[in-house]
């Protein structure tokens, strides 16, 4: 018996243990998991949208999604959620892209209201 509960015990400490070392920013806080097109990709033809995908459910009502390029400004639909995951959210280009290096600022929160955002670039290399 008491074999059994110093087993339980050592368990449990282990349990904590492992928990605790899980950092609590990645565990609490919504993070970028994966865009398209993706950080520093070199693309043949002019996307349609961009597309983030989170670790969390983004709030839709305060994200927002910018794109400049080497042009201006591109121009982009209002944000929208996926149907088919909370997760990921897009804005359409209303036009092609023009061949050039473009930025993707982003900005969000998830349900905690801790206000996330980042930045990254791909370019449009069409040869048009």
């Amino acid at each position: 018996m008491k074999k059994r509960a110093f087993l339980a015990v050592a368990a449990l400490v282990g349990v904590v243990l492992v928990v605790g070392s899980t950092p609590a920013e990645s565990v609490v806080h919504l993070q970028l998991d994966k865009s398209m097109p993706e950080a520093d990709q070199v693309l043949t033809e002019s996307p349609a949208k961009i597309v983030l995908e989170f670790s969390l459910k983004p709030e839709l009502a305060v994200s927002r999604i910018a794109v400049k390029g080497d042009h201006g400004d591109a121009k982009l639909t209002d944000v929208a959620r996926s149907e088919e995951d909370e997760t990921i959210l897009w804005a359409a280009f209303e036009e092609p892209l023009p061949d050039g290096d473009y930025a993707v600022n982003w900005v969000t929160s998830s349900g905690d209201g801790h206000p996330v955002r980042g930045e990254f670039s791909f370019t449009v290399r069409a040869g048009r």
